[in-house]
Formats: structure tokens, C-alpha cells, sequence
């Protein structure tokens, strides 16, 4: 642990060093992509979306992963009980919260991954499907980073917060594609056995 701390220490004092006007400026509105506001909004978007195009289904299953994310952060965060970050350079109010893990990467790489996972299955233009993923991967590692530039967690706070928003992430896009096969089988089983009987 004190290991850890050392290293997570260092970090830090690697991002204090390489503060400019424009990577606060930058790092400040990435972190609020992260925001509860903000995931509220775009996931409440994205289950419209959903909704309107008939995949409710893909609603529920992004709503309990939200929900899951969520709960495991805020438990974690009770049982480990870390507290956060005393730099002085901090660069923003320090959240009331503990430490470990960061809900901003936990919350924003469960959403935003989830979103872009499972709407990427449905495009048809491969540089469309893997620029809707990059974008959903690449925001929560930005809001991540955000978050150690700004002086209020460890890097390994961001680092198992982004391992838990992942596994929802990817527990999501099988759920979703589990979903679709188990309903697309008794679908098909008929239009099978209506060919079979035609043929003899």
C-alpha cells in the first residue's frame, strides 16, 4: 500500500508540472463531461433515442447499467474509505466524497462506453461505427485524466474506476446481444420448419 501511495504520489506531482492556461482550461471542461448533469442528459438522450427506435430493451439494459456502476462505486467508496488528494495546486472545489474510486471514470466510461458499444452494432459505415467507439472510449479516459490534472483523486482511483466502468461496459454489450439472439431464434425457428415441410 505504501507502494501504491508513492507511486500515485509521483503521478501527481508529474501532472502539477505540466500545468499550462490551456491544459486547465481543456482538463476543466473535460471533467464536467463527467458530471452527473452531464451523464443524466446524454444517457436520458441516448434512451429516447432507444426508445423512439423500438430497442427498449437496450433502454432498460442501459439504465441498470448505469445503476450498477453507480452502486458499486458508492459501495466501494464506503468500504475502502480513502481520502482524497491534499495537493495545494488543486484546481477545482475538492468533492465531499471519498477517494476510491473515481464516479467520474467509473459513471462516464460505464455510460459513454455502453452508449457507443451497442449503437455501433447497428452502423453500417465502418469508420462511422469505430468513430462513435472512439468517441465513447476516449472521453471517459479524457474525464479520467481530468481528474488527477485537477488535483482531486490518485491515478489509482481513475485507474479502478475505469476497470469497473469497463467490465459495465462490456456486461451491457453482451446483455444487449444475448437479448437479440434469444429473441431472433424463435423467429426464425418457424420460417426453418415451414422450408422443411414445403420440401417434402
Amino acid at each position: 500500500m505504501e507502494q501504491l501511495q508513492a507511486v500515485d504520489e509521483g503521478m501527481l506531482y508529474w501532472f502539477e508540472n505540466h500545468h499550462s492556461p490551456l491544459g486547465n482550461a481543456l482538463m476543466q471542461f473535460c471533467t464536467h463531461l463527467g458530471d452527473p448533469a452531464a451523464l443524466l442528459s446524454i444517457v436520458g438522450a441516448a434512451m429516447a433515442l432507444f426508445w423512439w427506435a423500438g430497442r427498449r430493451h437496450t433502454v432498460l439494459i442501459l439504465f441498470l447499467t448505469c445503476l450498477l456502476g453507480n452502486g458499486i462505486g458508492q459501495f466501494t467508496k464506503y468500504l475502502v474509505h480513502r481520502e482524497r488528494p491534499d495537493v495545494a495546486w488543486r484546481l477545482i472545489p475538492l468533492p465531499p466524497d471519498k477517494s476510491f474510486p473515481s464516479s467520474h471514470a467509473l459513471n462516464s466510461l460505464a455510460a459513454y462506453g455502453a452508449i457507443a458499444l451497442i449503437a455501433s452494432r447497428r452502423l453500417k459505415q465502418r469508420a462511422l461505427r469505430w468513430f462513435v467507439i472512439g468517441l465513447g472510449l476516449g472521453l471517459p479516459l479524457l474525464i479520467g485524466l481530468s481528474r488527477i490534472y485537477l488535483g482531486v483523486h490518485y491515478p489509482s482511483d481513475v485507474l479502478g474506476g475505469w476497470t469497473v466502468g469497463l467490465a459495465c461496459t462490456l456486461l451491457a454489450c453482451w446483455a444487449d446481444l444475448f437479448w437479440e439472439e434469444r429473441h431472433r431464434k424463435p423467429a426464425a425457428m418457424p420460417a426453418a420448419m415451414s422450408r422443411e415441410a414445403a420440401t417434402q
